[in-house]
């Protein structure tokens, strides 16, 4: 009767036996493990990003640089893949400020591309350290706010810089659906771009 009683005390204590609630665990980068950290790129680029692939590696090296240790990421549609398609998203998605606070920007995937009839609890306005972004808000995405792609609209695959050639941007002083498709503009024009840890 003792250990049965040990047993269940121990279960109590530690939520479940064997089981680990969603969201839950040790985590890195200032978010639990089934959590995603999101943040716009210190640095701004015209629309020739080297392609999607070239974009994520943009973000890889931002994230690296920054000291975080997951794998990041760019929030980029092409004529080809939507972003909804390229991200995965297996838990909430949050911003961290440079004192390390994070703040809820979507319960999930689904609620991050719902902004046509529910906000951002949170604009994506920090960068990679943390930082606040006070300039250049403008983030080249090629994305509607579903996470479908803005075909024709991404600076041919991200790989122009022509004057010739249109891009697709949101805006990270946005809640709403604007945060992803705001406007867009020629790929001459340098904007930062969002970045997502998987």
């Amino acid at each position: 009767m003792k250990k049965l009683v040990l047993s269940l005390s121990f279960c109590v204590f530690f939520y479940s036996c064997g089981e680990v609630a969603s969201g839950d665990g040790t985590g890195s980068d200032g978010v639990a493990t089934l959590e995603h950290r999101i943040f716009a790129s210190s640095s701004t680029h015209n629309g020739n990003l080297g392609g999607a692939s070239g974009a994520d590696t943009i973000c890889q090296n931002l994230a690296t640089a920054a000291g975080l240790s997951r794998s990041y990421e760019a929030l980029v549609s092409t004529d080809s893949e939507d972003a909804d398609d390229k991200l995965s998203f297996s838990g909430a998605i949050y911003i961290v400020d440079s004192s390390d606070e994070k703040t809820l920007v979507a319960g999930s995937g689904s609620e991050l591309w719902g902004t046509d009839s529910a906000n951002l609890t949170a604009r994506i306005n920090v960068d990679e350290d943390g930082n606040t972004i006070s300039t250049t808000n403008n983030t080249w995405t090629g994305t509607n706010s579903d996470g479908g792609n803005q075909v024709g609209r991404n600076c041919s695959n991200w790989s122009s810089s022509s004057i010739s050639d249109d891009g697709f941007y949101g805006n990270t002083d946005s809640f709403s659906a604007t945060w992803v498709e705001n406007n867009f503009e020629d790929c001459a024009n340098t904007n930062r771009i969002y970045c997502v840890s998987q």
